[in-house]
């Protein structure tokens, strides 16, 4: 048997191709949309892909099984439950197949979703013994799947689905066997998710904290705390994977558009995606363009907050990006509402008499300063990072509001005063004040560092777990450097 793992490290997904050498034959486990990896790695050594096999319907992707089954001819396994409404083989527990020498069985193991199904693999050319559990969202590195992404009704009965199915289903495995999983470090499917892409069931066992609860009441308490707030596209990603997503045939290529174009497309309700750098796009910037700088998580955030039939026009300051980032677009499956990139960047749009505005960034030292001042012009500091990193510090009296809730929230938001917006790194700021702005607000600045570095600064830090709406005062300078 031979074993390789593909790691998408912004979105947090691990897939896993397992291959019998002698035979020649390989199956890929819940392959991500962008195929070309999969198949890249089969041609180099000589195999086929005979079976694409999912654990279960993805929430936080779309699914590249039925992409990578019509490719390659490959069978399409999944667990019954998932009812695909495209060709599939559907598995109960205990149904089996084999690629080559490797024998898969199909072990139900509802909780992180309802139809979820893990697989234990055996090498028959060694023993019939299982060596391998492909885990799917069910037992993670370190953690467990998440149980309420279907809703806060599921939440805590799929929660005692889940302690069940890693008891009396998972653990029942010998310590030496590999665990598999398909979230790792990064993805919103839990919390607690060591950096490794794989374990053994011993290691497991013996240090993963969740498995340490002895009843499920104590299991689901634990597990539904904690968790962090979840992307919009997660809804929709579900009932696309099981209709069927629409195939690519191939990565969309990129379409350099013309910035008379793309002046007309704004006019008829484009959004210009700003994927430049936070300090770029504060120093010069189309009005109403929204930034999301290119990085891992590019993709998680454009699903978040943009809606997926809003035609969108990226501002790339590299266009040789373009690849990295359509890859993060397809898996969020936004392709057909991406119109291309604004040829020439923001040169061509001033070229073409397009209006560009300018805002601050602000330093942690400026912003303690104006705090300082106190009084009506004081910023109104909004800490846009997830309740947790919040909840462990942050500058006193910021309020705290996630990111991709601000147009949601903005009558919350005073008019009459700068706002400041802060996060860990200025990533999570950048977006939340070009949505202040895209709703009207016209003093927006985002922090160009975040509450490490006002807490490296030596400023004060609150843990008081409130979210205060008016900032308290704070020193002028830092207390230590």
């Amino acid at each position: 048997m031979r074993i390789r793992q593909f790691v998408v490290d912004g979105l947090g997904h691990l897939s896993t191709l397992l291959a019998d050498d002698a035979a020649g034959v390989a199956a890929v486990v819940d392959p991500r949309r962008d195929i070309d990896v999969y198949l890249a790695a089969a041609a180099e050594d000589g195999r086929a892909i005979t079976h694409v096999v999912e654990t279960h319907l993805h929430n936080d992707y779309v699914s590249g099984g039925r992409e990578l089954a019509a490719r390659t001819g490959a069978a399409h396994l999944i667990g019954a439950g998932a009812q695909l409404a495209h060709d599939h083989r559907p598995l109960r527990h205990g149904d089996g197949f084999e690629v080559g020498s490797l024998r898969f069985t199909a072990l139900d193991t509802p909780g992180h979703t309802p139809e979820h199904v893990s697989y234990a693999v055996a090498d028959r050319s060694r023993a019939d013994e299982p060596v391998v559990l492909l885990t799917g969202g069910s037992l993670l590195v370190g953690a467990v799947g998440r149980t309420d992404l279907l809703g806060v009704d599921n939440a805590l009965p799929y929660a005692r689905d889940q302690f069940r199915s890693l008891h009396d289903v998972i653990l029942r495995h010998e310590d030496f066997v590999t665990v598999l999983p398909t979230h790792g470090a990064g993805s919103l499917c839990s919390t607690g998710i060591a950096s490794t892409p794989s374990t053994t069931l011993g290691f497991e066992r013996r240090y993963n904290q969740m498995l340490r609860h002895d009843e499920p009441e104590a299991f689901a308490r634990a597990l539904l705390t904690g968790q962090p707030a979840f992307p919009r596209y997660f809804a929709r990603m579900r009932p696309l994977n099981q209709a069927g997503p629409p195939l690519l045939g191939g990565l969309p290529e990129l379409r350099a558009m013309p910035a008379g174009e793309v002046r007309g497309a704004v006019e008829a309700g484009a959004l210009v995606v700003d994927a430049r750098p936070a300090a770029a796009h504060a120093e010069g910037h189309i009005p109403g363009s929204l930034s999301i700088p290119a990085d891992l998580s590019f993709g998680t955030w454009l699903g978040w907050v943009v809606a997926p039939d809003r035609p969108v026009v990226l501002l790339l300051e590299d266009p040789g990006r373009w690849d990295e980032l359509i890859r993060q677009v397809v898996r969020i499956g936004s392709e057909r509402s991406l119109l291309g990139v604004l040829d020439g960047g923001l040169e061509a749009w001033r070229a073409v008499g397009g209006a560009v505005e300018t805002t601050g960034r602000m330093t942690v030292d400026e912003l303690a300063r104006q705090l300082g001042t106190g009084g009506p012009d004081a910023p109104f500091v909004l800490d846009v990072r997830q309740a947790t990193e919040y909840a462990a510090g942050h500058v006193p009296g910021s309020r705290h509001l996630l990111a991709a809730d601000v147009p949601e929230r903005v009558a919350e938001m005073p008019r009459d005063r700068p706002i400041a917006t802060i996060c860990a790194s200025g990533f999570r700021a950048s977006i939340a004040a070009s949505l202040l702005r895209m709703a009207g607000f016209e003093r927006v600045s985002a922090l160009a560092s975040g509450v490490p570095g006002w807490e490296a600064a030596g400023y004060p830090v609150a843990r008081d777990g409130t979210a205060a709406l008016e900032p308290s005062p704070v020193p002028a300078e830092p207390h230590a450097h």
